[in-house]
């Protein structure tokens, strides 16, 4: 049946309201007519709104209405509040129907905190006591705790959510200041930019004019050379053209073979010069980055981001409970039924031979698990469907966790001293705190979280931002899980077969030991005190009563239960995960 967890408390607020509602289309139209009027044909306009008659009265019918005995008791309001009743719960029917069996839900089950019709309560409610008709659930409504529990979750919320717009305006103007220091960097970045090129234009003509000078002193060098052997060359034509007039035929002869061995050395001399290549000046030529600076365009920063996560954190939202009286609310273990066992096969997220060391079931429905010997929790449906894995660095050796909120969790190893608080949504450790004694399993009510020491159980306050820090002795020997309702302390010593209910000064209340529960390991409790037992030896699951008197099996090893250790009650859905150590099959029991 589907859950209509706050509809009994605004019922007869519904039904008073629905049909003045009615008459909102109108209202933003002209005024609002007087019903008994309207119904004699006549028009005239309402000053006032009976409540209970759910109808508007003009001036002389609600005279009428004060003079007669059985409507004087009646709340009249002024027709000006209209606007303050429009709109409220104009989402549901005059008449509530059963999703179920389609009949009207005129009843309330305080037991399963559901509004139910009389099909419901002839078949899956027959066993329910103290279900009772909605106009007697409400008696007495407006002044119950119900009502300020969603007070106090209403002002939550809207401080948050408040708190939130602050904090992200805050983000949004510090951008803005971060923004302007960001731009005068880059304008800094961009004048060094503009001086390093003029430097480097600098650098760039410097070297040009030196490799000009360079190469022309070596160009003036040759010419020198060249210049004198053309005079040694033009003298040895003079020398020629001299002795033609002048010398003997053999003096001729001779002197041709000199001025020919002399022309012949000068031009092996200046053929000699020419061999090495003279330098020339052609064209810049860019280092690679610089071209690609120049023809692509290249990016020479960006900004970098960081995230943050500004979560929503309010308070965790209470569960609104009937102000009938508690005692309905009492579930004895001989009325505890499994009303549904979904059966998952849980991968491991490495293939070695890994444990399902502890579970627990998120705010949204969602199942979490913790492997031994493994970084990653697997995370599964309620229906049994993968999810993902999440990966947690450095938590190799975490065996234990808790659910503080709707956002965190807590972590201990029981191989080291401290305790890790880690958002689920940001997947951020948040916090860590040091203790003097290995830390092992873990529970919170919500205002302390509890953890079980080697001799001790520590309480930390999670109200107090300096996280005080207190404990009590506690009788045992080998403890690893307890968990807390109320005021109360619950834990298993496996080493003697014996659980342990203790109140918060650490007196022991009650224990409890079976021949049938052996080896006693994982602990959880419900509303009622009822605790809820996984034995690893004896392959079961126990429920004791709330006294510590009586015990109930309700799973073993028939039901595939083998070494169950990790396990873990939700309180607001009233389901049951047991988990066995070593195949990865988990139950998922409702609990009725």
């Amino acid at each position: 049946m589907k859950k209509v967890q706050q509809a009994h408390i605004w019922h007869q607020l519904n039904n008073i309201l629905f049909r003045f509602c009615k008459y909102d289309k109108m209202a933003t139209e002209r005024a609002l007519n007087c019903g008994p009027c309207d119904y004699k044909h006549e028009t005239n306009s309402a000053v006032k709104w009976c409540v209970d008659c759910t109808e508007a009265l003009c001036s002389t019918c609600f005279d009428v209405h004060k003079g007669l005995k059985v409507l004087r008791n009646h709340n009249v309001i002024g027709i000006e509040n209209q606007d303050t009743l429009q709109g409220i719960i104009l989402d549901l029917p005059e008449t509530q129907m059963c999703d179920k069996h389609d009949k009207a839900s005129e009843y309330f089950c305080p037991l399963h905190d559901d509004i139910v019709c009389i099909k419901c309560i002839q078949t899956s409610h027959i066993h329910c006591d103290g279900w009772l008709p909605i106009s007697e659930a409400a008696d007495g409504v407006k002044s119950s705790v119900a009502k300020e529990t969603i007070n106090q979750d209403l002002e939550d919320v809207i401080r948050n959510v408040e708190d939130l717009i602050e904090s992200h305006e805050q983000e949004r103007i510090s951008n803005q200041n971060v923004c302007k220091n960001l731009k005068d960097e880059a304008s800094k970045v961009v004048q060094r930019v503009v001086q390093r090129v003029k430097d480097i234009e600098t650098e760039f003509v410097s070297t040009i004019e030196v490799q000009q000078t360079d190469s022309s002193s070596k160009i003036g060098s040759r010419t020198i050379k060249f210049k004198d052997k053309l005079q040694s060359i033009k003298c040895l034509r003079n020398r020629l053209i001299g002795i033609e007039g002048y010398a003997s035929d053999s003096q001729i002869f001779l002197s041709i073979r000199k001025i020919s061995k002399e022309l012949s050395e000068h031009t092996e001399e200046v053929k000699s010069v020419t061999e090495e290549p003279i330098s020339i000046l052609k064209e810049l030529k860019f280092t690679a980055p610089v071209q690609s600076f120049l023809t692509e365009g290249t990016v020479l920063c960006h900004v970098q981001n960081d995230s943050k996560h500004l979560a929503f954190q309010p308070t965790q939202l209470k569960k609104v409970q009937s102000h009938v009286a508690a005692s309905v609310y009492k579930l004895t273990i001989d009325k505890i039924e499994l009303q549904k066992v979904v059966k998952i096969d849980i991968d491991p997220p490495e293939s070695k031979g890994t444990k399902i060391w502890s579970a627990v079931i998120l705010p949204n429905k969602q199942l979490f698990f913790k492997w031994s010997e493994s970084n990653n929790f697997s995370i599964y449906t309620s229906a049994g469907e993968f999810v993902r894995y999440l990966s947690v660095e450095d938590n190799l050796s975490c065996n234990y966790m808790a659910i503080i909120d709707t956002n965190r969790l807590a972590f201990s190893y029981g191989t080291n001293k401290k305790v890790d608080f880690f958002n689920i949504h940001s997947q951020q450790s948040e916090k860590q705190i040091i203790f003097n004694q290995n830390i092992y399993g873990l529970s919170c009510d919500g205002d302390n979280l509890y953890v079980v020491g080697e001799t001790v159980i520590f309480f930390v306050d999670l109200t107090d931002d300096r996280l005080r820090i207190t404990s009590v002795p506690v009788s045992m020997d080998e403890v690893y899980f307890l968990s807390v309702n109320g005021d109360k302390l619950y834990y298993a010593d496996n080493q003697n077969n014996t659980v342990y209910c203790c109140n918060k000064t650490g007196e022991e209340v009650w224990s409890f030991t079976n021949e049938v529960m052996k080896f006693p390991n994982g602990i959880a409790t419900d509303n009622s005190g009822n605790t809820y037992v996984a034995c690893e030896t004896s392959h079961n699951v126990l429920v004791i009563s709330a006294d510590g008197k009586h015990y109930k099996e309700i799973l073993n090893a028939s039901d595939g239960l083998k070494e169950p250790r990790a396990i873990f009650y939700d309180k607001i859905e009233n389901r049951l995960l047991v988990c066995n150590t070593l195949n990865g099959q988990v139950l998922l029991c409702t609990i009725k």
